[in-house]
C-alpha cells in the first residue's frame, strides 16, 4: 500500500499537468475586449506603440511597428494558430521599425499557442518558444 500511495499521488499530479498544457495553449486565453501591448517581439524590446486587440469571433488587429493589421485567431487539434494576416502597406521609413515588422509578420505567423507569464501572456511557437510577448495596457 505503501507504493499504491505514491503512485496514486504521481497520476493525478500527471493528470493536472496535462489539462495545464492544455489550458495554456488554448485560444480562451485571449478574449473578445482583451487588449495588449506588444512588450516583446522574438525577444527583442518591441518599438512603441506595437499592440494586438482581440475582437468577436477570434479577430484580432491592431498596430505592428509600421502597419496595422487583422487576422482571425484559430483553434484546430489543441494547436493556435492567427490565420489571414493582413496589413496595410505604408512605408517604414525608420530601419530598426522595418526590421521589426518583419519580425512580427513571420512570429504571428508561426504562433501555435499561448501561456500565462508573471506580466501578461507569452504567444509561443510549436517548441514553446516566445515569439511575441504581451503586457496589459497601464489602467487595465
Amino acid at each position: 500500500m505503501t507504493i499504491a500511495r505514491p503512485l496514486a499521488l504521481f497520476a493525478a499530479m500527471a493528470s493536472l499537468a496535462a489539462c495545464q498544457d492544455a489550458g495554456e495553449r488554448s485560444v480562451a486565453m485571449l478574449r473578445p475586449g482583451d487588449t495588449f501591448t506588444v512588450a516583446r517581439i522574438d525577444g527583442a524590446p518591441a518599438p512603441a506603440g506595437v499592440t494586438l486587440e482581440v475582437g468577436e469571433g477570434g479577430r484580432v488587429t491592431g498596430r505592428a511597428p509600421c502597419n496595422r493589421y487583422s487576422g482571425q485567431l484559430t483553434e484546430s487539434g489543441g494547436a493556435m494558430a492567427v490565420s489571414g494576416l493582413v496589413m496595410t502597406r505604408m512605408a517604414c521609413m525608420e530601419q530598426d521599425r522595418n526590421m521589426a515588422e518583419m519580425r512580427f509578420g513571420n512570429a504571428m505567423g508561426s504562433i501555435t499557442g499561448a501561456r500565462r507569464t508573471a506580466d501578461g501572456i507569452a504567444l509561443i511557437d510549436p517548441e514553446g518558444r516566445e515569439r511575441i510577448a504581451l503586457t496589459r495596457p497601464a489602467g487595465q
